[in-house]
């Protein structure tokens, strides 16, 4: 009995507490559970987006720095052979009529700017073309370019005198593409370019079919020196604005200063420097520079490979050929791929590069070559 009682007792003592408040226990159990399940919720319906938008953001960020890129340069030879076969004008091996490379070229580049990847930025609103500008500016100087090319078509090359009358397709072709080059609305940029494009190729078609030499292109002496006229203001303009992109701050030598006195002098100095610091570009429009001198620089340069070839007469008679070649050396080396992210502007000895004064520094060289090739097909001098 004892030993019942004692196990009796003992199952009572081990016997869990029955607690008077156990529904309510259990009622809490389940809030936290319930607290802790919506807050799970609410954490994936944070983060979904989040990660959404992390990923449209890479997404957009890696398709910008694609349509970015500057297209590479091109043979212009193999691309108006190409040309010509595609309009059934010449067959491949055919030698194609004198001014053919010129005018094959122009169309070529006009055509890059609306089919490369992404297309015509200029006028663009997706953020995708809106935020890395270096395409922009890099259009905007091959357009400026492709106008000089075009006036130098009708003005000088396709004359075959002093009063020959101009070719209707290059007026229109000028027209259309002087027209604004970041309009969307209608009419837009691309459909003016794309019009100017089908101009020239009618051109092209007149130059094709003509039996007369010289009708639609011709590399007279006088015609090719007014020409280089237009492309040394070009690169004039390309220096002077890649000078002020370096920083530099240059004074008026041409002043007697040992004839003035100190109190005027100084007036004039801090005033010169005044005037020299306005016009360095600022900090925020330097990469817009660089990158307009390096769109015009590449049209120039194509254009100068297609002349050689189409002037390739003047420049041997002229003994010239040599310095033609310096200038297309000069503007390959300016249209060379850049190997760094950004356009840098470190001082001239410093570590950090300055891509603006190695770019000044090729088409000053060029704008110099040009003045001797002038100079040379004149008979006034400046040999190979």
């Amino acid at each position: 009995m004892n030993n019942f009682a004692d196990d009796t007792f003992d199952h009572q003592e081990d016997a869990p507490e029955i607690r008077e408040d156990a529904p309510q226990a259990e009622k809490t159990i389940q809030n936290d559970d319930f607290v802790n399940e919506d807050s799970f919720f609410r954490r994936k319906a944070i983060r979904i987006p989040v990660r959404v938008c992390l990923g449209l953001f890479i997404i957009g960020t890696a398709i910008s720095l694609y349509w970015a890129r500057i297209p590479q340069t091109f043979d212009v030879t193999e691309m108006a052979r190409t040309k010509a076969v595609e309009y059934g004008h010449r067959e491949l091996n055919e030698p194609l009529p004198n001014g053919y490379r010129t005018v094959a070229t122009i169309m070529y580049m006009a055509e890059q700017l609306l089919e490369k990847p992404g297309g015509y930025q200029s006028n663009g609103i997706s953020p995708m073309t809106r935020m890395p500008d270096n395409m922009r500016n890099w259009e905007y100087g091959s357009v400026v370019q492709l106008r000089v090319m075009v006036q130098g078509l009708r003005f000088e090359l396709s004359r075959s005198g002093q009063q020959s009358a101009e070719h209707v397709e290059l007026r229109e072709a000028e027209t259309r593409f002087n027209f604004n080059h970041d309009k969307i609305i209608l009419p837009s940029t691309e459909k003016q370019y794309k019009e100017g494009i089908k101009f020239l190729k009618q051109y092209l078609d007149g130059m094709d079919a003509a039996t007369t030499e010289g009708k639609y292109f011709s590399s007279r002496q006088d015609q090719v020196i007014r020409w280089l006229d237009r492309q040394k203001i070009m690169l004039g303009d390309y220096a002077s604005r890649l000078q002020n992109n370096v920083g530099a701050v240059s004074f008026d030598t041409g002043v007697l200063t040992s004839e003035l006195p100190p109190d005027i002098l100084d007036a004039q100095v801090e005033s010169q420097k005044k005037v020299a610091s306005n016009e360095v570009t600022s900090f925020f429009e330097r990469d817009d520079v660089f990158y307009q001198v390096r769109g015009g620089v590449y049209v120039m340069y194509h254009t100068m490979l297609a002349m050689r070839k189409d002037c390739e007469k003047v420049l041997n008679d002229s003994q010239s050929m040599g310095i033609m070649n310096r200038i297309i050396n000069e503007l390959e080396a300016a249209s060379k791929p850049m190997g760094s992210p950004m356009v840098l502007n470190g001082s001239e000895y410093g570590v950090i590069q300055n891509h603006s004064l190695v770019l000044g520094a090729h088409v000053a060289k060029a704008h110099l070559a040009v003045q001797e090739l002038q100079r040379q097909i004149a008979g006034g001098g400046g040999g190979n």
